[in-house]
């Protein structure tokens, strides 16, 4: 087994897909498309599966459309920290810190976040 070719992160799927919309190919080099992508996956919360089209079956279309959302916003929320790239200008290297995260860690599991084995 290989996870990087086994499994995946469906969260990329959707922000791959946010970043081949013409609006920003035309918009951005290959590395600022990179460091967007980066930036924006860093902001949501992992759904790690195996196959995209078993994961999509049992998903709820509501959830589906709630997570297109939320990685059209972190892009949209990456894309201003492309624009204002701290790395031009080196000498006010501030660290940016997110203090804000785009999932509840009080909500209850998904179906497929719960884990198989019980606590003993």
């Amino acid at each position: 087994m290989q996870i990087s070719v086994d499994v995946h992160n469906y969260m990329e799927t959707l922000v791959g897909q946010v970043l081949t919309t013409e609006e920003y190919v035309s918009s951005y080099s290959q590395e600022q498309l990179a460091d967007l992508a980066c930036l924006a996956l860093g902001q949501l919360k992992p759904i790690y599966i195996r196959y995209d089209i078993d994961f999509l079956a049992a998903l709820p279309e509501e959830k589906l459309v709630l997570y297109k959302r939320n990685s059209e916003i972190a892009v949209k929320n990456a894309e201003a920290m492309i624009l204002d790239d701290r790395r031009k200008n080196r000498s006010q290297d501030i660290p940016v810190i997110f203090s804000h995260h785009n999932f509840d860690d009080d909500v209850e599991l998904d179906w497929y976040e719960k884990p198989l084995l019980k606590n003993t």
